[in-house]
């Protein structure tokens, strides 16, 4: 992989103007003291409070923040969303509420010494067991229906080369993008490394993943087309 020019970060984010603002001053902390310039595009995910006027106000002071909405709301969408505007030639994509932004440099940094790759996080401590079993059933569906050998498959931050990006045709709108995206890097043959995390509390709210959404995954998980165009995939 060629040295990267732009570090892009996407940031999905639904009803986090109380604290979006702080969790976005970390990103721009943690990452300015690295010498890889970036900026951070921020998805304001069909946020029915202040966050988009908080993020606008951010971005209105420093050129480094970009907001594109996602007005129609999904968390698949809003990655694809800020994917397909991102200008830099290295992308990440995170969780703005589970993700620690001064971890971050550390899965930049990996992807870029190790060549062509894909990096993420693996979430070693969950909060309840009934989330810890539920993401293990989950693994398990990815593993045994499309050959995708990692330990947390939604776990992000994940990192990967724009040419990856290209060469995978991403299509989801809803929960199920990380596991195209992951089933689609499996058939392509990318490396994937797992950096563990451990224990990072939410900056606020509460996860909208409950027993109701949980079932649309693993349902959806049995159908997620994931065939590639001859031209790409192998």
């Amino acid at each position: 992989m060629k040295p990267p020019q732009l570090l892009s970060v996407i940031l999905p984010c639904r009803n986090q103007a109380d604290h979006i603002g702080s969790v976005l001053e970390g990103y721009l902390d943690s990452l300015s003291a690295g010498t890889l310039p970036f900026e951070l595009v921020v998805v304001p995910n069909a946020c029915t409070d202040k966050t988009v006027e908080v993020v606008g106000s951010l971005a209105s002071r420093d050129k480094r923040i970009r907001v594109i909405e996602n007005p129609k709301g999904g968390w698949g969408l809003s990655v694809r969303v800020g994917l397909q505007s991102a200008a830099g030639d290295l992308l990440c994509y995170t969780n703005t509420a589970r993700t620690d932004p001064a971890s971050l440099p550390a899965f930049v940094q990996q992807c870029i010494d190790q060549g062509p790759c894909l990096v993420k996080a693996s979430r070693k401590k969950r909060a309840a067991p009934l989330r810890e079993f539920g993401s293990m059933l989950y693994n398990l569906e990815a593993l045994l229906i499309h050959g995708v050998k990692v330990h947390d498959v939604n776990g992000t931050p994940k990192v990967f080369s724009r040419d990856l990006y290209i060469a995978i045709p991403l299509a989801s709108d809803g929960d199920l993008l990380d596991l195209e995206l992951m089933a689609k890097a499996a058939r392509l043959g990318t490396r994937v490394i797992e950096i563990p995390t451990f224990g990072f509390s939410r900056h606020g709210g509460r996860s909208s993943t409950n027993l109701k959404s949980a079932w649309r995954m693993y349902a959806g998980a049995l159908t997620l087309n994931t065939s590639m165009p001859a031209s790409r995939a192998g």
